[in-house]
Protein backbone atom coordinates (compact mmCIF):
# COMPACT_ATOMS: atom_id res chain seq x y z
CA UNK A 1 0.00 0.00 0.00
CA UNK A 2 1.69 3.30 -0.97
CA UNK A 3 0.79 6.67 1.40
CA UNK A 4 -0.67 9.42 -0.28
CA UNK A 5 1.73 12.27 -0.70
CA UNK A 6 1.68 15.34 1.81
CA UNK A 7 3.34 17.42 -0.58
CA UNK A 8 2.77 18.18 -4.61
CA UNK A 9 5.39 20.35 -5.52
CA UNK A 10 4.73 22.78 -8.89
CA UNK A 11 7.12 24.68 -10.62
CA UNK A 12 9.89 23.87 -7.60
CA UNK A 13 7.19 25.53 -5.48
CA UNK A 14 4.53 23.66 -2.83
CA UNK A 15 1.30 23.24 -4.49
CA UNK A 16 -1.02 25.68 -3.12
CA UNK A 17 -5.23 25.98 -2.90
CA UNK A 18 -4.76 28.58 -5.75
CA UNK A 19 -3.05 26.19 -7.86
CA UNK A 20 -6.85 24.46 -8.02
CA UNK A 21 -8.93 26.30 -10.11
CA UNK A 22 -12.99 26.98 -8.12
CA UNK A 23 -14.61 25.24 -11.38
CA UNK A 24 -12.51 22.63 -11.38
CA UNK A 25 -13.16 21.06 -7.90
CA UNK A 26 -17.34 22.26 -8.23
CA UNK A 27 -16.85 19.83 -11.22
CA UNK A 28 -15.59 16.98 -9.44
CA UNK A 29 -18.16 17.57 -7.03
CA UNK A 30 -20.58 17.57 -10.40
CA UNK A 31 -18.90 14.35 -11.54
CA UNK A 32 -19.13 12.51 -7.86
CA UNK A 33 -22.45 10.44 -7.98
CA UNK A 34 -24.13 11.32 -4.54
CA UNK A 35 -25.98 9.61 -2.05
CA UNK A 36 -29.56 8.59 -2.55
CA UNK A 37 -31.01 10.64 0.03
CA UNK A 38 -29.56 14.44 -0.09
CA UNK A 39 -27.10 13.72 -2.79
CA UNK A 40 -23.98 14.16 -0.63
CA UNK A 41 -20.83 13.43 -2.04
CA UNK A 42 -18.34 11.62 0.15
CA UNK A 43 -14.73 13.50 0.78
CA UNK A 44 -12.83 10.42 -0.49
CA UNK A 45 -14.74 9.88 -3.83
CA UNK A 46 -14.53 13.91 -4.69
CA UNK A 47 -10.95 14.13 -4.26
CA UNK A 48 -10.63 11.32 -6.27
CA UNK A 49 -12.64 12.59 -9.16
CA UNK A 50 -10.33 15.69 -8.79
CA UNK A 51 -6.70 14.10 -8.78
CA UNK A 52 -8.30 12.57 -12.28
CA UNK A 53 -8.05 15.62 -13.49
CA UNK A 54 -5.29 17.50 -11.77
CA UNK A 55 -3.01 14.78 -9.90
CA UNK A 56 -2.67 14.05 -6.52
CA UNK A 57 -3.95 16.57 -4.35
CA UNK A 58 -2.40 16.08 -0.55
CA UNK A 59 -5.25 15.69 1.79
CA UNK A 60 -4.51 18.53 3.56
CA UNK A 61 -4.21 21.22 1.13
CA UNK A 62 -7.52 19.17 -0.70
CA UNK A 63 -9.86 20.25 2.63
CA UNK A 64 -7.96 23.43 2.54
CA UNK A 65 -9.27 24.18 -0.69
CA UNK A 66 -12.78 22.76 0.35
CA UNK A 67 -13.03 24.68 2.90
CA UNK A 68 -12.36 28.39 0.91
CA UNK A 69 -15.29 27.29 -1.23
CA UNK A 70 -17.09 26.96 1.64
CA UNK A 71 -16.23 30.12 2.79
CA UNK A 72 -17.13 31.57 -0.43
CA UNK A 73 -20.91 29.81 -0.37
CA UNK A 74 -19.65 27.83 -3.55
CA UNK A 75 -20.06 24.50 -1.86
CA UNK A 76 -22.21 23.43 1.51
CA UNK A 77 -21.90 20.19 3.40
CA UNK A 78 -19.44 19.53 6.06
CA UNK A 79 -16.09 21.87 5.53
CA UNK A 80 -14.09 20.11 8.87
CA UNK A 81 -13.97 17.01 7.33
CA UNK A 82 -15.39 14.82 10.26
CA UNK A 83 -18.46 13.62 8.16
CA UNK A 84 -16.94 14.01 4.83
CA UNK A 85 -20.00 15.23 2.83
CA UNK A 86 -20.37 17.28 -0.34
CA UNK A 87 -22.87 18.90 -2.34
CA UNK A 88 -23.31 22.09 -4.55
CA UNK A 89 -25.59 25.14 -2.80
CA UNK A 90 -28.48 24.42 -5.37
CA UNK A 91 -28.97 21.08 -4.12
CA UNK A 92 -29.31 21.53 -1.00
CA UNK A 93 -32.68 21.01 1.05
CA UNK A 94 -31.48 21.09 4.61
CA UNK A 95 -32.93 24.06 6.73
CA UNK A 96 -29.87 26.71 7.27
CA UNK A 97 -27.27 24.86 5.75
CA UNK A 98 -26.06 26.55 2.56
CA UNK A 99 -26.79 30.14 3.34
CA UNK A 100 -25.24 33.13 0.81
CA UNK A 101 -21.93 33.94 1.55
CA UNK A 102 -21.60 37.01 3.65
CA UNK A 103 -20.97 40.16 1.74
CA UNK A 104 -18.69 42.99 2.81
CA UNK A 105 -19.87 47.18 1.95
Amino acid sequence: MTTPPNIRLIDGRRMQCKDIPDETFLDAVRRTPGTPIGNWRMRWNVQEALEAVVGPVPENLFLAKARRLFAKGLLGGCDCGCRGDYHLPEECNAYNCCEPAPTTP
